[in-house]
């Protein structure tokens, strides 16, 4: 298969709008579930912070598909904070298709610099 960039420049653009599309859904679905099964919290005069009682991907995931006991109560927010994940996985995406691209071009400079974004972006989302 020849490489052309106009595939590749393609590829990322839809893969950018898929991604900010699929995430928008998924906040504005956990947003419908958390608040059809919160009814009570339909006053948005005052602001009350909950604590999250689960913070590693593997809990939300967990929480929002029903595999831990309070499944029900947090699950809107948690399918929320998937939307979230997936918005903050599509630059990492958009870099990592980067990345092949500039490999298809034998451009290793950018590859380099490519690939410490990368590694830059991968560290702010993983490390507190």
């Amino acid at each position: 298969m020849r490489y052309s960039d106009d595939k590749l420049q393609t590829l990322i653009s839809y893969t950018l709008r898929s991604g900010v599309l699929a995430a928008s859904a998924l906040g504005i679905l956990g947003g419908i579930v958390f608040f059809a099964s919160h009814p009570q919290m339909s006053d948005f005069r005052s602001f009350r912070g909950t604590a999250m009682p689960y913070v590693s991907p593997v809990q939300i995931f967990q929480q929002a598909f029903g595999m831990q006991q309070e499944a029900q109560r947090l699950r809107g927010l948690s399918i929320a904070q998937i939307g979230i994940m997936l918005l903050l996985a599509t630059p990492v995406i958009r870099v990592i298709f980067s990345i092949f691209g500039f490999a298809a071009e034998k451009d290793r400079a950018y590859v380099l610099i490519t690939c410490i974004v990368l590694v830059t972006l991968t560290a702010s989302i993983c490390l507190h």
